[in-house]
């Protein structure tokens, strides 16, 4: 989830939290600063790319971590506010706001490490897009309803059922999308099959379904509020192609990839996937497919995608590869620039 509605969630929180010593402005800065310390995470950015990816969303989101990190905050907290009590003062509100921040990014298709450093496992509800500005409106305005009503809880309690009740609609589209790939897999006579549903971002009932069969990935993008094929006029810009490219599920139209490519790519691409260099990618990866194949006197480089992120008129941003002759990792950008990955 965007930093923007995790402070506005952490904001809501802190209004939500039981009167105490702290005073509501204590509460607002302090649920606001913890709500966002996960994401500190990304300070491992600059020592290791590969590092951040492997960590991002790990150790500074696991449910594990939580009574530590709520003790440092609180103790942080307790330091710049220099409350009676403490760290005890904050240790509750910290605590609360920390489960927040992985709550909202749990949802989100992503995944979420929840029980680092002992499993890297990830989890991942997936009902929600990565930006949601329905869901930042609704904590927006439990926040500004909070300030114009201080003495009541009601306008964040009201934004809280809010949230949930929006993310529980989210969650029966997904249904609504994974049942329609259920049904497309039926009728192609796949019975080993596994089906996964993507949220996409601007219009919340776009879906994509991907069904993986064997070493086939199948995937269609869906419109799940209409029954009517959509079009793009001559002149529509790039938002209206790509929102056109989703379909009811009576009308998708589905597209087939091979995981290692077909013909001569094959054997190559099967080597790479199973190279050591490339095994980030393979933990990374929930439906990695071969992107493409650039050859090159020195060895080329072979690059594969995930197609979880692949959304019409948007290039997936997760695109790696080993390229030769050393075979060392690599991120193609959405410019066609390949830079080292370490």
């Amino acid at each position: 989830m965007d930093n923007l509605t995790h402070t506005l969630s952490g904001l809501v929180t802190a209004r939500l939290f039981p009167a105490s010593r702290l005073s509501m402005r204590q509460r607002y800065i302090a649920g606001a600063l913890a709500v966002n310390m996960p994401d500190l995470d990304i300070l491992l950015a600059p020592f290791s790319s590969e590092l951040y990816l492997l960590h991002h969303r790990g150790e500074t989101h696991s449910l594990l971590m939580v009574p530590i990190w709520a003790w440092l905050l609180s103790w942080i907290f307790s330091r710049m506010f220099k409350t009676p009590g403490g760290w005890r003062d904050f240790y509750g509100l910290s605590a609360v706001a920390l489960v927040v921040h992985i709550a909202a990014d749990w949802i989100t298709g992503y995944g979420t490490q929840l029980f680092a450093p002992l499993s890297h496992q990830t989890y991942a509800l997936g009902t929600t897009f990565i930006i949601d500005p329905l869901l930042t409106l609704v904590f927006l305005l439990g926040y500004l309803g909070s300030l114009w009503k201080k003495a009541s809880m009601r306008p964040a309690q009201l934004s809280a059922l809010a949230a949930i009740a929006w993310i529980a609609i989210q969650f029966s589209w997904k249904q609504q999308a994974l049942d329609a790939g259920q049904v497309y897999a039926r009728a192609q006579g796949w019975n080993d099959t596994v089906i996964t549903a993507e949220a996409r971002p601007i219009a919340p009932f776009n879906w994509t379904v991907i069904i993986r069969e064997g070493e086939h990935y199948h995937y269609a993008h869906l419109k799940l509020n209409s029954q009517t094929q959509q079009t793009a006029t001559p002149d529509a810009n790039w938002l209206g192609r790509a929102l056109a490219a989703f379909q009811p599920p009576a009308l998708a139209n589905w597209h087939t990839v091979a995981k290692f490519g077909n013909g001569l790519n094959n054997s190559l691409a099967r080597d790479i996937w199973a190279r050591p260099e490339f095994g980030f990618f393979r933990w990374f990866a929930s439906a990695p497919v071969l992107y493409r194949i650039d050859h090159h006197p020195n060895g080329g480089c072979v690059w594969f995608e995930d197609l979880r992120f692949a959304a019409p008129g948007r290039d997936s941003p997760f695109k790696f590869g080993l390229c030769g002759p050393d075979w060392q990792s690599y991120r193609l950008s959405r410019d066609g620039t390949a830079t080292p990955f370490r």
